[in-house]
């Protein structure tokens, strides 16, 4: 029969047509890694887009410190050299050289400069600007030496830049008065101010020139950028599509065949037409083939006895079904599983006619002792449950009262013939209907 059955599936599978769930899936799943795979390339394209980009943004920052720099530091030589013409304080003297020979910011700039790419440009412009302030700085050698022995300076104190700059001839016969003077017209002269608006029109040069370049390398930035933003748009917009169409298909050949199918099984009926997916057709025809049998196994399934002959309590398949139907409630019970000590000893020395009566017996105390809308089981042998609904473990003293009475009613027979008895019972609670621990706990708990 095994055989036949394989067979009729066989033959079943080649007649039925129709495009299978796996193939649907493997189709959108391949456009969906590729799409995924282009959007990764994107991504990745525009975090180095946007990392060149804020490189950009920093190197014109770090190009405008440069120029900052060098103006600062011969802003800061002048004012030191003023200073020093002006007062003679050597404080202004120490504060220029320290500046011309250990900070050195304008040499520090130029090295910073050296190392970015692509700005040679700015380089030369910012090293004729150094290149001035070289220059400039002769001169002020010559006014500081001139200043110094105007002052009455101790020459041999001073740094060495001014001990070996010489002073001017035309200075050499001048009193002290007239040689600071004569300092001062320098620094303060048309022929300084000439050297200062050079060192500041090259600096005007770099920023102008460094301008363009940020500009050009900003504008080919943006246009990458906008270019691997459209593509990105594209991307999720085919995403988008891709994903309406799957819904579509999956509504048109999975959703709709699936309703229809649940509809006439719902009714009992067999399926017609057979429509959608290869596995939704393929279960349809099953279920039209098996329908006639499904209908008698219910049928057979409703006949079946669920109370036990002997005791008029549920049998087993009776007690499963209501646990099956308890499962699926939420109120708190109780489960009471029990057995009658000694059974088979009872069995043994009285007869299996009075085993029957003791179960008998055990039943109707059960029924007549719990509330009518508590279900009592007999689910093999000497064993009982009772399932007690709207009960929690504050109701545990009343349980254990009721199950007293019950052993001192078996524990009195009403004649001598009858044995004395008594029931071992273990108790579970639950919150929420009945759980598959249930039992367990409750079986356990008869032999604490």
């Amino acid at each position: 029969m095994d055989n036949a059955i394989t067979k009729n599936n066989t033959s079943q599978d080649q007649q039925i047509k129709g495009l299978r769930i796996n193939n649907l899936n493997y189709i959108f799943i391949i456009g969906l890694l590729c799409l995924t795979a282009l959007l990764f390339i994107i991504s990745t394209s525009q975090s180095s887009e946007y990392k060149e980009g804020t490189d950009i943004t920093d190197e014109y920052h770090r190009i405008e410190e440069d120029s900052r720099m060098v103006q600062a530091a011969s802003d800061y030589l002048t004012k030191n050299v003023q200073f020093f013409v002006m007062t003679g304080k050597v404080k202004y003297l120490n504060d220029y050289f320290q500046e011309a020979n250990e900070t050195k910011r304008r040499e520090k700039a130029i090295e910073d400069l050296n190392q970015m790419k692509d700005v040679d440009s700015l380089v030369i412009l910012l090293e004729e600007s150094v290149k001035k302030s070289m220059e400039l700085m002769q001169l002020e050698y010559k006014a500081m030496r001139c200043a110094a022995e105007g002052y009455g300076l101790d020459l041999s104190s001073l740094p060495e830049e001014i001990q070996n700059t010489p002073l001017p001839e035309e200075a050499s016969s001048m009193t002290d008065q007239e040689k600071v003077e004569y300092a001062q017209n320098i620094i303060f002269g048309p022929d300084y101010e000439e050297y200062k608006n050079q060192i500041s029109e090259y600096e005007t040069q770099y920023l102008e020139k460094a301008s363009v370049i940020m500009d050009v390398l900003q504008t080919d930035g943006r246009q990458d950028m906008k270019r691997l933003l459209f593509l990105q748009r594209a991307a999720i917009f085919i995403i988008a599509v891709l994903g309406i169409v799957l819904f579509f298909a999956i509504a048109r050949m999975v959703v709709h065949p699936l309703k229809h199918a649940v509809h006439h099984m719902a009714g009992g009926e067999r399926i017609f037409p057979l429509d959608g997916t290869y596995e939704i057709r393929y279960m349809s025809n099953t279920y039209n083939g098996f329908h006639s049998d499904s209908v008698a196994i219910q049928k057979q399934l409703k006949q079946d006895a669920q109370r036990d002959a002997l005791t008029g309590v549920l049998n087993r398949r009776g007690y499963h079904t209501v646990i099956d139907r308890l499962a699926l409630e939420s109120f708190p019970m109780a489960l009471l599983v029990m057995d009658i000590d000694n059974f088979k000893t009872i069995n043994d020395n009285y007869g299996h006619s009075a085993g029957d009566a003791a179960l008998k017996k055990v039943a109707t105390l059960l029924l007549s002792t719990f509330r009518n809308t508590d279900i009592t089981s007999r689910i093999g042998g000497d064993e009982f449950t009772v399932i007690l609904s709207e009960v929690t473990i504050q109701n545990k003293e009343t349980i254990e009262k009721k199950i007293n009475l019950i052993n001192e009613s078996l524990q009195n027979p009403g004649s001598d013939d009858e044995p004395r008895l008594s029931i071992s019972v273990g108790c579970a609670f639950s919150d929420s209907g009945y759980t598959e621990h249930l039992f367990n706990e409750a079986d356990a708990n008869m032999y604490d």
